[in-house]
């Protein structure tokens, strides 16, 4: 692959490819580790349908002809590689994982203090800050398409396509979700008013 078209791939779809890393790792440490693998592989080993829609693009000459074929076969192109992006990222972000899970482990076994799970960014509002643990609290599967549903405006049956399963698994999944989102956040404000309210001194509970 050129790399004019790495860079210009890396434009288009480095901050899509962060989102999902980070959504599935939880630390931008990890997630940018990912990015760098992603690319990488796509550097050294490109899809063969993305040289081959590369060399037609360069071999059109006459696109006053040929305007409306191409601008539909660079968006199918287009297409096909974000779905590629996403299926790489994911199973980067999953390798990436087992090592991370391999490593705890032997520092567990040698006494090292555990490394926390999630690296959770600050936020401005605490509602914000609840829903993003609550997204880290859902299982893997349940959180890719929960992602890729709501913040990468993917519908269910691509997202079935991308992620190699059913169309009626990601409405499951996808249920599940709410319903895990929905009990656990309820859990979060129940132990949030349940917090007694401190007294102007801050000797105790405020009874008035």
């Amino acid at each position: 692959m050129e790399n004019r078209q790495l860079r210009a791939i890396v434009d288009a779809y480095a901050d899509m490819v962060y989102r999902i890393a980070l959504n599935q790792t939880r630390r931008g440490a990890d997630a940018d580790d990912v990015v760098q693998a992603v690319f990488l592989k796509l550097y050294e080993k490109p899809p063969e349908w993305l040289g081959r829609a590369a060399a037609a693009e360069q071999t059109d000459g006459d696109r006053s002809l040929r305007g409306s074929c191409s601008a539909a076969s660079n968006a199918a192109t287009d297409e096909r590689l974000r779905a590629w992006l996403i299926r790489v990222t994911v199973n980067e972000c999953r390798n990436l994982w087992r090592t991370l899970w391999h490593r705890r482990v032997e520092l567990r076994e040698v006494g090292d203090a555990d490394t926390p799970p999630y690296e959770e960014p600050a936020f401005s509002e605490p509602a914000h800050e609840q829903l993003y643990a609550a997204l880290g609290e859902l299982p893997e599967k349940c959180r890719i398409v929960v992602h890729l549903f709501y913040f990468e405006d993917m519908g269910t049956r691509e997202i079935a396509a991308v992620l190699g399963i059913k169309e009626p698994t990601v409405r499951t999944r996808l249920v599940r979700a709410r319903k895990l989102l929905k009990q656990t956040l309820k859990e979060a404000w129940d132990d949030e008013q349940c917090q007694p309210v401190q007294s102007h001194d801050g000797r105790g509970p405020c009874l008035c």
